[in-house]
């Protein structure tokens, strides 16, 4: 690894770590209650940096805009600490990867009940017939 993808990892991981903790602590907006920053990249003229995120609890139109329009505020917070002379211009998208593991793990745990349910009813079950049909005569 370079020294240029290095620094663009150091500076990925402050800018979600800044977005993240400016969202929980001190923007008051009701409609980025419960967004998680999953993730940060940056482009490598460090121009751009692309913030994913997530909203498990629902309502991704209404934390899509109020991450819009606190976009300026939140540069902002990554301009003060990121050492760069001109901080990254920030992208919001919604992370459709995490959201995609959520529902298969939702499906998996829904999977794993019903095997449960179906071992406790099968276990009071026998088979018909003789207990053992191969025994020796």
């Amino acid at each position: 690894m370079g020294k240029s993808e290095v620094k663009e990892g150091r500076i990925a991981d402050f800018i979600q770590r800044t977005v993240a903790t400016a969202i929980e602590r001190d923007l008051k907006d009701r409609a980025l209650r419960g967004v998680t920053v999953t993730e940060a990249r940056v482009t490598p003229d460090l121009h751009m940096a692309y913030v994913y995120w997530i909203c498990p609890g629902g309502g991704r139109q209404e934390a899509e805009e109020a991450l819009e329009r606190a976009k300026g505020k939140l540069r902002s917070r990554v301009a003060r600490g990121c050492g760069l002379r001109t901080a990254p211009s920030l992208d919001f998208r919604y992370d459709e990867l995490q959201d995609r593991a959520m529902r298969i793990e939702e499906k998996i745990d829904e999977a794993l009940r019903e095997d449960e349910k179906m071992e406790e009813e099968s276990s009071e079950k026998r088979f018909a017939g003789e207990e053992n049909p191969y025994r020796d005569a």
